[in-house]
């Protein structure tokens, strides 16, 4: 009776035992499946982090580009304007000599 007694307590653990060992490999296999999941959600937030960097890089060299065109037509209208004054300077002095010539013509006369 004893023995018997004994196959039965053997049997129960031995499937309580199965039971368990049962419920760790589902365990495993769960914590393998959120391990996959988060390491391709890790993966997608990291391509999305890559676009979102190269397309403001992008943006920062076509503003820099817009910025440095602006900035050479501002140093094109500077010479232009510098070359405008200096021909104004020149045709005011010009005009000035021709109208101190006029005098004198007028006063000699």
């Amino acid at each position: 009776a004893l023995k018997a007694e004994m196959e039965l307590h053997i049997d129960d653990i031995k499937t309580e035992l199965e039971a368990s060992h049962a419920k760790s490999i589902d365990l495993e296999s769960s914590l393998v499946a959120e391990r996959e999941a988060s390491a391709a959600k890790y993966s997608e937030l990291e391509a999305e982090k890559t676009s979102v960097e190269a397309k403001l890089q992008d943006r920062i060299e076509s503003h820099n580009a817009e910025v440095e065109s602006i900035r050479e037509n501002l140093t094109h209208m500077q010479t232009k304007l510098t070359d405008a004054e200096s021909q104004s300077a020149a045709l005011k002095a010009e005009m000035e000599r021709h109208i101190d010539g006029l005098k004198t013509e007028l006063d000699a006369s």
